[in-house]
């Protein structure tokens, strides 16, 4: 079963799988080559497809000199990248344990340094790092005075206390997102009663540093990627990430099993990212998709991110507890705190303020402060 529309799209699902080759072997023209690299390029997959072509695994496909040499580049680059992102966070991980604070890393910060066989074959996106809820803020004040900047202002304070992270900051050129939980306090996603950093390994290159057990980090990395098919976007690496936890775990019949009991009630965001990874290991699926595999478009572009993410949000303040909790929330989606409107649109009062509350209501665009 091959996922996708089109040549270029499945090609790179064929290379990046784990299956035995379907196809003959094909010299890739330029056109066709160029198509195919940035659809890996805009999937996070250029250099584990790189590493493919350099384990003699590249399913008889011929790249164009060219191709390769831009392969190389990326592969490079996201070396150094990583590393660079890596120290950061031993360097945050260790003035953090100096003040008692624990930490964990998440998604690629764990995964390049753990799941693939080299640090170069996952490109690392911000630093996400876990904190307990009781010390989120305790590690934003250190990174502060260590000389982090603050990214974003909260749309309320009850905000930055509800979602999964508190407003992001840089530190060392470098986005840093503090995590208090994996999701939102309103989301069917949240684990509510579950201590995550019970649920830790060592990694082995680096045993000072905890990161999730298998069934944890399955359990994040496949809600994380039904949560961003929810808010219209998919990546292949995503499902890579995925698959090569269920290879590494598929001779234990409960792993799968193990992991949908961590959250019952979020059956269906669990298994059907589980679902579209195993066609990475298997020429058909092994049960039939709950949720058909998503369109192609959205490995090419988010569809209809804004709107979609209103919906979430929506869904999030719903599943708060508490009336009062969903209705301080409501109300300041409508009228965010005037810190918020200040760094967005600059500073407004009397009239001019209330206006662009009228606006925000109304839909209407805003000119951003500059």
């Amino acid at each position: 079963m091959v996922p996708f529309q089109t040549e270029e799209a499945n090609l790179i699902f064929e290379i990046a799988s784990f299956r035995p080759q379907l196809f003959g072997n094909r010299d890739l023209n330029e056109e066709g080559a160029n198509k195919a690299y940035r659809f890996a390029a805009r999937n996070g997959l250029v250099p584990w497809i790189y590493y493919k072509l350099n384990s003699n695994d590249s399913k008889g496909v011929q790249w164009p000199d060219s191709i390769q040499q831009a392969m190389r580049m990326q592969y490079l680059q996201t070396l150094v990248m990583n590393q660079q992102k890596w120290k950061v966070f031993r360097e945050i991980r260790e003035l953090a344990n100096a003040e008692g604070i624990q930490v964990i890393p998440l998604k690629g910060t764990a995964l390049a340094f753990s799941l693939y066989p080299e640090e170069a074959l996952r490109p690392m996106g911000d630093l996400d790092i876990l904190v307990p809820p009781h010390q989120v803020y305790d590690l934003r004040d250190l990174l502060l005075n260590k000389g982090a900047k603050p990214l974003h202002v909260p749309i309320s304070d009850l905000h930055d206390k509800v979602h999964a992270h508190i407003s992001a900051l840089t530190w060392q050129n470098i986005m840093i997102e503090p995590h208090q939980r994996l999701f939102a306090l309103g989301s069917v996603m949240n684990l509510k009663d579950i201590d995550l950093f019970q649920h830790t390994q060592k990694i082995p290159a680096y045993p000072e540093v905890q990161i999730f057990e298998d069934r944890m980090q399955a359990y994040h990395l496949s809600t994380h990627a039904f949560k961003g098919y929810k808010m219209g976007g998919m990546r292949l690496g995503w499902l890579l990430d995925i698959a090569l936890i269920l290879q590494s775990n598929q001779r234990n019949n409960d792993f799968i099993p193990s992991v949908l009991a961590l959250n019952p009630k979020a059956k269906k965001e669990i298994l059907a990212p589980f679902q579209w990874a195993s066609l990475l290991l298997n020429e058909e699926p092994a049960t039939q998709l709950e949720i058909p595999f998503p369109d192609e478009i959205l490995f090419h572009e988010e569809q209809e991110p804004g709107k979609k993410h209103k919906t979430m949000v929506a869904q999030e303040i719903m599943g708060l507890p508490g009336i009062h909790n969903k209705a301080k929330m409501l109300f300041r989606e409508f009228f965010p705190q005037k810190s918020y409107m200040d760094y967005q649109y600059g500073k407004h009062r009397g009239t001019e303020l209330l206006k662009l509350y009228l606006k925000r209501i109304a839909g209407l665009s805003l000119p951003e402060n500059r």
